[in-house]
């Protein structure tokens, strides 16, 4: 089967032996990626998903490097991977498996069969619970052992989770968050692309449909300034501003390069620790703008040692239930 501008390609109840391939393809489907441009194509060929990167559906502006294509191309290679684990076989994964296709950035091959371990049934039972908050959070603190869980998380991936504790590093990068946007929302070309994927009428399977999304940032928002998600009542604004957080907890995933390879291994990195959240009933959200100026990631680099690359930023904590973010279909699924 062929993969074509759809999502995913093969038929509803579709098996290969013992492999439910209709999950698998949906896993990955579900992965987040930013401004929901899902800039994938997933299909089943020789006994494997494959990822293949969209470079149609690449934020030209945003992400002019395919950076964050790669990251959320790494998200849903391992949500397939936990998909096959799920069902109880070996997941054999290759990264960048052919040198001349730099667009093909990963397969699945399901295995032999092998019974989950107990981390790996919970993060597949998380895929489909996971969406992005775009909320304020309560004022709890994460206790230090899911902390501890989600560092781990990330170190599966070859990459560090770091929690941002001190007060002079916070205000330094919610100061570069700031600038960063203030720089994004001044560039024609920014604005464009934003307003093609965010609020646009036509938009129902991809982006955020004008239900979801809100065009102006609000006053107490320093940590979200392009959360424009679902549109907040009036009372809950208010709530915020007499009893919700205005300092979550933020984390940032580094990688130990900065490559095509790197990148993928801190996409999947990023996704078991939001998977490895929300089993734990944390929600989370993106701190996208400081990583997409090319100085003030730089900057961000420098603030957290010079040493390892920043490949994203978490924003985390107790909130509430929130509704999916649209999907693509495709006509057999």
């Amino acid at each position: 089967m062929a993969a074509a501008g759809g999502t995913v390609t093969t038929r509803e109840g579709w098996t290969s032996g013992t492999t439910d391939v209709v999950q698998l393809l949906r896993a990955g489907a579900s992965a987040p990626s930013s401004h929901n441009s899902q800039p994938w194509r997933l299909r089943w060929h020789h006994d494997a998903v494959e990822v293949h990167g969209d470079p149609d559906r690449r934020l030209a502006v945003a992400d002019p490097d395919a950076r964050e294509l790669r990251l959320a191309c790494g998200a849903a290679l391992v949500n397939v991977r936990l998909a096959v684990r799920a069902q109880g076989r070996r997941a054999h994964t290759q990264l960048l498996p052919d040198p001349a296709d730099r667009w093909f950035l990963g397969r699945v091959r399901p295995g032999s069969a092998l019974p989950p371990s107990a981390w790996e049934s919970e993060l597949a039972a998380a895929i489909p619970r996971r969406h992005t908050d775009r909320h304020p959070f309560d004022g709890r603190p994460l206790p230090a052992v899911l902390r501890d869980h989600m560092g781990r998380a990330a170190a599966r991936e070859s990459c560090r989770l770091v929690f941002l504790t001190e007060t002079g590093e916070r205000r330094r990068l919610r100061d570069l968050t700031s600038r960063a946007h203030r720089q994004q929302r001044a560039d024609p070309a920014f604005v464009a692309e934003w307003e093609h994927w965010i609020g646009h009428a036509a938009r129902e399977e991809d982006g955020l449909p004008r239900a979801h999304a809100a065009h102006a940032p609000r006053a107490d928002d320093a940590w979200r300034p392009r959360d424009f998600g679902d549109v907040v009542a009036d009372s809950d604004r208010t709530a915020h501003h007499v009893g919700l957080e205005d300092e979550p907890t933020v984390a940032v995933l580094l990688s130990y390069d900065d490559g095509a390879l790197a990148h993928l291994r801190a996409g999947a990195a990023m996704q078991q620790v939001l998977l490895t959240a929300t089993a734990h009933g944390v929600g989370s959200s993106f701190v996208a703008p400081p990583l997409e100026v090319a100085a003030v990631r730089d900057e961000v680099r420098a603030l957290l040692g010079g040493v390892l690359w920043p490949q994203v930023i978490l924003r985390l904590g107790w909130g509430r239930p929130v509704p999916p973010t649209p999907r693509r279909r495709h006509p057999d699924v």
